[in-house]
């Protein structure tokens, strides 16, 4: 393997990062009147994870204290700072709360809703995208999103999803299709986030390089030798050949994986030809 090269791309690998595409989309997760306070700890938690900064807590059930608490930051882990940071909008009278969030989602220019409903079309309302089929708009200037999640217990009403542009819905079982918020939030973030990222393996100075079709040429010669060398007929060498690469092309092998392979096979290599040499 040629150091140079390698030591090259090492000092090139970028880690995982916004795709140039996505970088004016702006996102805000809005939870709207949610009921428990550890739940919006733990979507703290996991906004953090997919590297989602911006919380709206929209007239909550739960007290402002209770949300601020020690213990709704200890669901919230490293995420401690969404949670400190997170807008949090109480109405003075219940009666307003669609007047409020009508009046806040004004300042956005995609909102996206969430239901667990809709999978018999009966409400033509909650007909919804599946999140890995919905495509994430890509904009010259800022474009600020709101993706919406309703209270535990009922989601959003048929009033707040008439606000939205466009409404997803995670595929489940269909006996209980209902996800607790905090893991709703997290498997929509999730795949958000595969859109959006460029993503890479690897962290730091030991990123995964994965083997180039120049290294696997190297590969595929020395099995040709190798199959030559064991003198297995013509057509079952082409065979034989052909399905060595076809498993190692479908494979996903790293620079490593393959050094290590390599090594193998040219030892074998070498024990062969000792080995024909002392039949002669």
């Amino acid at each position: 393997m040629n150091k140079k090269k390698r030591s090259q791309q090492i000092e090139n690998f970028q880690e995982t990062h916004i795709n140039e595409k996505y970088k004016n989309l702006d996102f805000t997760v809005v939870l709207v009147q949610t009921e428990t306070a550890g739940n919006i700890g733990s979507v703290c938690r996991v906004m953090k994870n997919f590297r989602f900064s911006k919380l709206t807590v929209l007239n909550p059930i739960e007290t402002v204290e209770n949300i601020n608490s020690y213990e709704t930051k200890g669901f919230a882990m490293h995420g401690k700072d969404i949670l400190t940071n997170s807008n949090i909008i109480n109405s003075k009278n219940s009666a307003d709360h669609i007047h409020d969030l009508t009046n806040y989602l004004k300042s956005f220019d995609l909102i996206i809703g969430t239901t667990a409903k809709g999978k018999k079309y009966i409400n033509i309302k909650r007909i919804a995208m599946f999140p890995e089929n919905f495509s994430l708009p890509m904009s010259e200037k800022p474009l600020k999103v709101a993706i919406l999640f309703g209270r535990e217990s009922r989601g959003l009403t048929n009033d707040e999803i008439r606000l939205c542009d466009v409404v997803l819905r995670i595929p489940t079982y269909n006996e209980y299709p209902t996800l607790n918020l905090s893991h709703a939030c997290g498997i929509i973030l999730y795949e958000f986030f595969k859109k959006i990222n460029v993503i890479n393996i690897g962290r730091g100075n030991k990123p995964v390089l994965l083997a180039d079709r120049e290294e696997r040429a190297i590969l595929f010669g020395i099995l040709e030798n190798l199959l030559k060398t064991v003198k297995i007929k013509n057509f079952k060498q082409y065979h034989a050949l052909d399905a060595f690469k076809n498993i190692i092309e479908r494979s996903f092998m790293s620079k490593k994986e393959l050094s290590l392979i390599l090594g193998f096979f040219s030892k074998l290599k070498l024990v062969l030809d000792d080995y024909s040499i002392l039949q002669k």
